[in-house]
């Protein structure tokens, strides 16, 4: 679900644009509920762990590291739309590409100050259908191209019991 640089260079949009932020605000519902639900349950909600390190390489894409339960390897995302503010809200997905698992997840994240809240579902691959919720803050580094990086976790938690 990348822009291909062909479109970024262009200006072009995909057709299918509003048809994904539509089921992607769809999704980001059902995910917030059912993360609410497991936050309220603790730990025990958690299946997997994961760490991130992320830096945005040419906007809209960003790139960076993995590890944890999906194992070494790296990041890839790309942010579907960005409203600044005091709380900054973002809504992207993330691809996590570890060495034993990967996955992606269509995530909202509410950022105020350099930290940040992320809420969201994995959408394909490793525990699809499960929601997600995490944390980053925002730090330098030399990895990014313009010495700003964002570190932090995105944990998988169970599905809802019915």
């Amino acid at each position: 679900m990348f822009l291909s640089r062909a479109g970024l260079a262009t200006g072009r949009r995909r057709p299918s644009r509003a048809l994904a932020t539509i089921a992607a605000l769809a999704l980001l519902t059902v995910a917030f509920t059912s993360s609410a639900a497991a936050a309220e349950r603790g730990r025990a909600s958690v299946v997997a762990e994961n760490s991130f390190t992320k830096w945005i390489t040419t906007y809209p894409a960003m790139a960076g590291v993995v590890g944890g339960d999906v194992g070494a390897g790296t990041y890839a995302g790309e942010i579907l739309t960005y409203t600044p503010g005091t709380t900054t809200v973002i809504d992207a997905l993330y691809h996590f590409n570890g060495s034993r698992h990967s996955f992606t997840a269509l995530v909202h994240v509410e950022q105020t100050g350099l930290t940040a809240v992320i809420i969201g579902v994995v959408t394909d691959g490793w525990l699809d259908g499960h929601p997600v919720r995490g944390r980053y803050t925002q730090i330098t580094c030399t990895d990014s191209p313009n010495g700003t990086c964002f570190r932090g976790s995105l944990d998988i938690l169970r599905l809802p019991q019915r």
